[in-house]
């Protein structure tokens, strides 16, 4: 059995637990804050068969993963590199850090 530990951006959460959940798999969810900018984040806890890591892990990537999204930007003359004068830029968004780890025994009750 494996216990996946999964920091997610908050804005990923709902789609993926739903994911998640529409899999078959339980979710204990937490809301956490960290890293350089103290962001706000959620880690999500599932446990499952160690057979069932990967399927995880493919919904993880899907709905938590790095992808680009338009984000707006303040100040400055953008019509120099947007000749159309929108004030949207294409950024990197999502990610995910995940930790499996062992577990010798889990008990519901």
């Amino acid at each position: 059995m494996k216990l996946i530990l999964a920091i997610i951006q908050t804005a990923d959460e709902a789609d993926t637990v739903q994911s998640l959940n529409k899999e078959g798999f339980f979710v204990t969810k937490l809301s956490t804050t960290g890293g350089f900018l103290k962001a706000k984040n959620t880690t999500l806890l599932i446990g499952t068969d160690n057979a069932k890591v990967d399927a995880v892990i493919a919904i993880l990537k899907k709905h938590a993963g790095h992808r680009m999204q338009l984000s707006p930007v303040s100040g400055g003359d953008m019509r120099i590199f947007n000749p159309a004068g929108a004030n949207m830029v294409e950024v990197p968004a999502g990610g995910c850090v995940v930790f499996i780890v062992d577990i010798d025994k889990a008990e519901k009750f």
